[in-house]
C-alpha cells in the first residue's frame, strides 16, 4: 500500500530534539515494517503540501493519507476528500487550547468553527488519549469516527539490559537507587518536585542518584536541592542511543501538577517501562490504568509532595518490589506497538496488512 505521511506542524521536523519527532519517525517505520511504501510530506505551507500530495497521487494512487494534526492545516482533508483517498488524522492534543494558553492565540467562535471543520474531514480521527477523544467529540465529530490509540514504544530499542554493567559504563554508583528522567525538560513536567523528593530521600539516609538525559535546566534544579554530587546530567542523545541510558533507571517518577490539563500519553513513560524501570505516577488521566498500581508501577496523589516522597521511599527500601513491578512494566509496554496503530490506520483504507 502507498501511504502518504503528512506533517504540517512547524515545530516538528525529522531529527528534532523532541518526542513528537520521535513519534513521527516511529509511525513511518511502523508502516514500512508492515510492507507499505511510505511517502513523507513535510511541507509546512498549505499550497506546497497540496502540490506534493497531488504529485504523489499522480505517480500512483495513494491508498492512505496519514496526517499528524497541525493547527489550521486543512490541506490534507481537502485533498483526501476530493481525490477519494482514505484519511486518518492523528490528534495528540487540543492544539487550539494550547495555542491560547501558551502562545497568546485566539480562542473564539470562528477559531472553534475552523477547528471543528478540520477535524470533521478525515475518515477517522486517532486520538492519543480518552481526554483528547472527548475533546474531538465535543467539537462535533461523530464518536464512531474517533478511535483512541495511545502512544507506543519500540521494544527492539527499549528493553531491559544488565543494570550493573550499564552503571559502571556510565560512572554511576553501583548500589544507589537510580532515579531517572529523559527528554526535553518542560515546565509542566514538575522536575523541581522530583528533585525535592530525591533530596528528602537522601536526607533520610537512602542512597539515591538522579540520572537525566536530554535538554533543559536539569542541573540547575538539582543544584537548588543540593544534589550536584548525587546526580549525573547527560546531554541530548539520538533516540537510538538514549535507550541504553534509560535502561540504567530503577525508577521513573512523573511530577505533573494536580491542576495540569492532562491529556498526554507520555513517550518517556513507556520507554522507561519497556526497560524495566518502575513508573511512579500521579493519579491523572490514564496514567493509573497504565501502571496498574501495585502491579506495573505505583500511583500517588497528584500535587502531594509528601505522597511522591513516600512512594519513592517505599521503592528505595524494597528491591524485591522494584524487581516485581519492573518485570510487569516490561510486559505492559510490550503490548503497545507502533505497528498495531499502523494496522488500525490501514484498516481504514479497507485492507489490513498481514
Amino acid at each position: 500500500m502507498r501511504v502518504a505521511y503528512l506533517n504540517q506542524d512547524r515545530g516538528i521536523a525529522p531529527g528534532r530534539k523532541k518526542g513528537a519527532a520521535v513519534h513521527v519517525e516511529a509511525m513511518q517505520e511502523a508502516f514500512r515494517a508492515l510492507g507499505c511504501e511510505v511517502l513523507p510530506v513535510e511541507a509546512k505551507q498549505g499550497p506546497a503540501a497540496r502540490e506534493a500530495l497531488e504529485r504523489l497521487h499522480a505517480d500512483g494512487p495513494l491508498d492512505l493519507l496519514y496526517e499528524r494534526y497541525a493547527l489550521a492545516a486543512a490541506t490534507g482533508g481537502e485533498f483526501a476528500r476530493e481525490r477519494g483517498v482514505a484519511h486518518v488524522l492523528e490528534v495528540n492534543s487540543p492544539l487550539l487550547e494550547e495555542e491560547a494558553r501558551h502562545r497568546g492565540g485566539t480562542l473564539d467562535a470562528a477559531a472553534r468553527e475552523r477547528e471543528a471543520a478540520l477535524l470533521a474531514a478525515p475518515t477517522r480521527v486517532f486520538a492519543v488519549s480518552r481526554e483528547v477523544a472527548e475533546h474531538v467529540v465535543g467539537l462535533g465529530v461523530p464518536r464512531a469516527r474517533v478511535e483512541v490509540h495511545p502512544n507506543a514504544v519500540d521494544t527492539r530499542r527499549f528493553r531491559p539490559l544488565p543494570r550493573r554493567a550499564l552503571r559502571a559504563e556510565l560512572g554511576l554508583p553501583a548500589d544507589a537507587l537510580v532515579v531517572g528522567f529523559h527528554g526535553r525538560l518542560r515546565p509542566w513536567h514538575g522536575f523541581e518536585r522530583i528533585a525535592a523528593a530525591v533530596a528528602s530521600l537522601a536526607a533520610a539516609g537512602f542512597e539515591a542518584h538522579v540520572l537525566t538525559v536530554g535538554e533543559g535546566e536539569y542541573a540547575e534544579a538539582l543544584a537548588t536541592h543540593g544534589l550536584v554530587e548525587r546526580s549525573t546530567c547527560m546531554p541530548w542523545l539520538p533516540h537510538a542511543e538514549v535507550a541504553r541510558v534509560v535502561a540504567a533507571f530503577d525508577v521513573l517518577p512523573l511530577g505533573y501538577a494536580a491542576d495540569a490539563p492532562f491529556y498526554f500519553s507520555p513517550l518517556k513513560l513507556l520507554e522507561a517501562m519497556a526497560c524495566g524501570a518502575v513508573p511512579l505516577v500521579p493519579d491523572l488521566g490514564e496514567l493509573p490504568a497504565l501502571v496498574e498500581h501495585g502491579a506495573a508501577g505505583a500511583v500517588y496523589a497528584a500535587g502531594s509532595d509528601a505522597a511522591l516522597g513516600a512512594g519513592l521511599a517505599r521503592l528505595a527500601r524494597d528491591a524485591g518490589l522494584r524487581e516485581r513491578l519492573g518485570a510487569r512494566a516490561v510486559e505492559v509496554a510490550a503490548g503497545r506497538s507502533w505497528e498495531a496503530i499502523a494496522r488500525a490506520a490501514l484498516a481504514c483504507a479497507g485492507s489490513v496488512a498481514r
